[in-house]
């Protein structure tokens, strides 16, 4: 008897452990869980999807048509992270110094991954090196809270119980510093940031949702995406699980990871979840193992992914003939139309960290289409690129810079960047550079009088901004390095 107990421990065990270990997103049983409330929420969901792919196509039209791109003028999100766990979880992530070191490599995973910077795109099938794209967003850590004070870009509540339940209203309790009527939670979390300012993330402990990575509420799931439901505005961004954020370091993290974290550990959850916080869908449609010609099939809304079943896990090698696998959904008719295979490398499938490479061209300029204006129409969340200041990045006041006659050119730089000023009107006595986490990349006070050169050429792609003190002032100017 012992023996039987003892071997249903043990498979009970490496059950949860595999499934855990399987990356899991919270948006389609979510999308699910609504449909079945409001069944006409399916009709909208596919028509939000052909609105984005038309703004996606506008986009690419232009780029395209040799126009300059969009992204030119976008400015880093600010983002902020708001920390919520028990005590052993605070300490397993190796306290506040260990929070940093998540927080500020998550921003750095963010930029390489939404700019095809990321360094393990060298394994990247030869089928697919086409469609590595870059979308020209980028991120910040918010050096600057709601008051105008300084900010680490993070901050950390600890609570007395182990986590939060509530999949189904994207785990509302953790996003309120006191707790409601209804609420399900024990402990109150930390409130949302200005949510036209930044773009919030809640790092917590999931006691529901088994393997659940992340949930992310965009937009078009708020009373401002105008459905009308109950989700309000300031709920909008992403909840993550507390030890799937940022890149773990084994010098600061004290916990044994098992299950979600083992394989997630590379800060790529947060990557698709941004995905869907600028309304991506999965690349396989989310309708369970159906194609999109099939009854009930559902598509994501993105031409250049290719039909998918269902989604993958783990770290699939790629064996087919030009480094493609494909599934129940490849296409058999007379035209080929599926040259590439599944997009199992797509930061918006459920591979592994390590088998997540890329974001396609129209995915890219879908999530651009989200930050700027086309045809008219802002996109929904262009207001987080608005609010430089909310970064940290040196700011100052400055005497006219006309007077001045200060040029910084060319911008977009590949790696030189020329500094020309009217030396009559001021004298240059220091030059800065500084990165999206407020670091000082380049400091420079033995300048030359009215003409300086920076080589930047071993920096990734980034916006950065230069900082030139002048004996009257201080100017601030916002640079895109793009070194290729």
């Amino acid at each position: 008897m012992k023996k039987i107990f003892l071997f249903y421990i043990i498979l009970f065990t490496l059950i949860s452990f595999f499934v855990n270990a399987q990356r899991k997103c919270g948006l389609p049983d979510y999308i699910e869980y609504k449909i079945n409330e409001e069944p006409e929420l399916a009709t909208r969901i596919e028509q939000n999807k052909i609105k984005l792919k038309e703004k996606a196509e506008n986009i690419l039209e232009e780029r395209k048509s040799g126009k300059n791109e969009r992204t030119s003028s976008i400015t880093a999100i600010p983002v902020i992270f708001h920390i919520v766990i028990d005590t052993l979880k605070y300490n397993q992530l190796g306290g506040d110094a260990g929070i940093k070191q998540r927080c500020d490599s998550q921003i750095a995973v963010l930029n390489r991954d939404f700019n095809a910077q990321n360094a393990d795109s060298i394994a990247i099938p030869f089928g697919w090196k086409s469609l590595f794209a870059s979308s020209g967003i980028h991120f910040g850590l918010a050096h600057t809270d709601l008051n105008g004070n300084s900010t680490p870009g993070y901050e950390v509540r600890i609570i007395s119980s182990i986590g939060f339940n509530g999949w189904t209203n994207h785990y509302s309790d953790a996003k309120h510093s006191t707790l409601g009527t209804g609420a399900t939670s024990l402990s109150p979390g930390l409130d949302a940031w200005d949510v036209t300012k930044y773009l919030n993330v809640w790092c917590i402990n999931f006691l529901d949702g088994m393997g659940l990575g992340g949930i992310t509420l965009s937009k078009f799931f708020t009373v401002s995406g105008g459905w009308g439901w109950t989700n309000p505005d300031n709920e909008e961004g992403i909840v993550l699980k507390w030890n799937v954020f940022g890149k773990r370091v084994l010098s600061t993290d004290n916990y044994t990871p098992t299950g979600t974290g083992t394989f997630f550990d590379e800060g790529r959850t947060m990557t698709h979840e941004c995905g869907h916080f600028f309304e991506l869908s999965h690349v396989w449609g989310d309708d369970g193992t159906l194609c999109p010609w099939s009854s009930g099939g559902r598509d994501d809304g993105i031409d250049d992914t290719p039909p998918q079943s269902t989604h993958t896990s783990g770290n699939p090698s790629y064996t087919i003939t030009s480094g493609t696998i494909n599934d129940a959904c490849q296409y058999y008719g007379t035209v080929d139309t599926q040259h590439y295979g599944i997009a199992c490398l797509d930061f918006m499938d459920y591979t592994d960290d390590t088998g997540m490479h890329l974001f396609t061209p129209q995915q890219a300029a879908a999530m651009v289409s989200c930050v700027t204006t086309v045809a008219g129409v802002d996109g929904e969340n262009i207001t987080l690129v608005q609010h430089p200041n909310l970064l940290g990045w040196p700011s100052g006041v400055s005497k006219i810079e006309v007077d001045r006659e200060l040029k910084i050119f060319p911008n977009p730089s590949n790696g030189l960047i020329n500094i020309v000023y009217n030396t009559n009107a001021d004298k240059l006595n220091k030059i800065s550079i500084i990165d999206v986490l407020g670091n000082e990349i380049y400091e420079n006070s033995n300048v030359f009088k009215n003409f300086n050169t920076i080589y930047l050429s071993n920096f990734t792609t980034e916006i950065y901004f230069i900082k030139c003190e002048f004996e009257k002032g201080i100017v601030v100017s916002r640079l895109i390095l793009n070194n290729k």
